[in-house]
């Protein structure tokens, strides 16, 4: 018979899951309640409140709102720095849903909106009125929660409370400036290109035209952002989900290879050609099984067979997309190239010898060092960093360009972008930005991981090349960790 403890163990866990999948269901309907606003305000700023259109989608909204104040009692929506919070729940966007994140943010910011809380069930008069009170607000006032819940008072809306933005003594109200900040574009540029290469791939898949267009205005942003400052994206890189692999991994290879392309001196033309082909690289996977793609497996011949022939199929579905327009043929043959090794040993095979093309090897190195980065479904822990690139540096010469190998490590560093290392403070840090004076390699720009009382992580950035006044650095790195063993999430520092 299972004796007290056990018994007290079991219920435990039953409990901890039963929680877990509690709020995992709140978080799916917080995302979308969150998308429903969205487009909700973007709706009524276009249309009167008569409209069919938004009338179909106040009727969606008060579904997902009322379904929560049944289930919670109450609803509350709040900013907290750049986090939206439901129910004291913090909501985790995923790449879909990150526009829609970024839009509520700055609309409510700019209008020193906080939190709005839902008291009771709402009707759809209830609703339309927030909504049109809400985007009719002066930008940037200071009574703006006052005016709107004194609006919806009078219009009888008693239910809905409206609290200010609290803005965190020293923090910058970096909404009120009419520039966007370039890591919040980088962002968007990073998320926007990860959910349209899904569409792409996805339409692909399905046989349906794949439109290519917004694709080539996305490289053409990442051009730019990697000419004005690499650090910006090579930063994101760090994000690393398993579930959307083959989209953010796309990204990722972009990134790395725009990055490169910048260091050899390519044109902004060049640079948007090979950032295309980055994001390309693996389109010919659209054809390939997904149970062969996910399998947690090893492959066996006859599904290796058929992952080989994923750069040839690349080749075939790139030649077909009418809206890239007139193709330079570097760009076929780098998806041509990417798995073919400088000595020749990798696929597809050739019946000939040839030269493997700039494109493909630089394409080569960063589509190597993201996989081996990237955890899988296969493989939950992936290489470090520092393990990733010493494979990289023993397989130079007979797997890739010894060069472009050298202009890789010099773009991520001797302690590349994303590191965990252990500082000789005690402090942990996670390396920011490297440190490309010949003098300090060894001392990049490090974030170090500590935690204020509230337990927020403070993403307090240090140089280690500051000294305490004298000849002594302040800070040195001691050596590098596995930030799965500390159960840090790396990619939360950058975002």
């Amino acid at each position: 018979m299972m004796d007290v403890a056990e018994s007290t163990v079991q219920s435990e866990r039953v409990a901890q899951k039963k929680s877990e999948g509690m709020k995992s269901d709140l978080s799916k309907l917080g995302n979308n309640l969150v998308t429903k606003f969205h487009v909700l305000m973007r709706i009524s700023q276009i249309y009167d409140s008569k409209n069919v259109a938004l009338h179909q989608f106040v009727k969606e909204s008060l579904e997902t709102i009322n379904t929560l104040i049944k289930r919670e009692g109450s609803l509350s929506l709040k900013i907290m720095k750049d986090d939206l919070f439901l129910n004291e729940q913090r909501l985790r966007y995923s790449v879909e849903g990150f526009t829609s994140f970024k839009y509520l943010l700055t609309q409510w910011k700019k209008r020193l909106i906080g939190e709005v809380i839902f008291k009771t069930l709402v009707d759809e008069g209830m609703l339309k009125d927030f909504v049109y009170a809400l985007i009719n607000l002066e930008e940037g006032r200071e009574d703006n929660a006052t005016l709107l819940e004194e609006q919806l008072a009078n219009r009888n809306s008693n239910s809905i409370e409206v609290n200010r933005l609290k803005v965190v003594e020293g923090e910058e109200e970096a909404f009120t400036l009419q520039r966007e900040d370039q890591r919040e574009v980088g962002k968007k540029v990073f998320f926007e290109t990860i959910g349209t290469i899904k569409e792409v791939i996805t339409h692909i898949k399905g046989n349906q035209h794949a439109d290519i267009r917004k694709l080539k205005r996305l490289a053409q942003k990442a051009v730019h952002l990697v000419v004005e400052d690499e650090s910006i994206l090579l930063g994101m890189t760090t994000i690393k989900n398993y579930d959307e692999y083959t989209f953010n991994h796309s990204v990722n290879v972009s990134i790395y290879s725009l990055a490169m392309g910048k260091r050899l001196g390519f044109s902004k033309k060049t640079l948007t050609e090979l950032g295309i082909t980055a994001l390309l690289h693996d389109i010919g996977k659209s054809k390939i099984p997904r149970e062969i793609l996910n399998k947690p497996a090893s492959l066996d011949d006859e599904e290796w067979g058929m992952m080989k022939k994923h750069p040839l199929m690349g080749v075939e579905i790139v030649l077909n997309l009418k809206q890239l327009g007139e193709i330079n043929p570097r760009m076929v043959v780098g998806i041509f190239d990417h798995h073919l090794k400088s000595d020749l040993s990798g696929y597809p095979k050739l019946f000939r010898k040839k030269e493997v093309s700039l494109f493909g090897r630089i394409i080569q190195i960063a589509d190597s060092y993201d996989a081996m980065t990237t955890p899988r479904i296969y493989r939950k822990n992936s290489y470090t960093p520092e393990q990733a690139l010493a494979l990289l540096l023993r397989e130079r010469t007979i797997h890739f360009d010894p060069v472009l190998l050298k202009i890789f490590i010099g773009l991520v560093g001797i302690y590349p972008i994303g590191s965990l290392v252990l500082l000789s403070s005690r402090e942990l840090g996670i390396v920011y930005k490297p440190n490309h004076d010949p003098r300090w390699l060894d001392r990049p720009t490090v974030i170090l991981v500590t935690r204020s009382e509230k337990g927020d992580a403070k993403k307090e950035v240090v140089d280690l090349t500051e000294t305490d006044g004298g000849k002594c650095y302040k800070r040195s790195i001691v050596k590098t960790l596995d930030p799965y063993k500390y159960h840090i999430d790396i990619a939360k520092y950058f975002l």
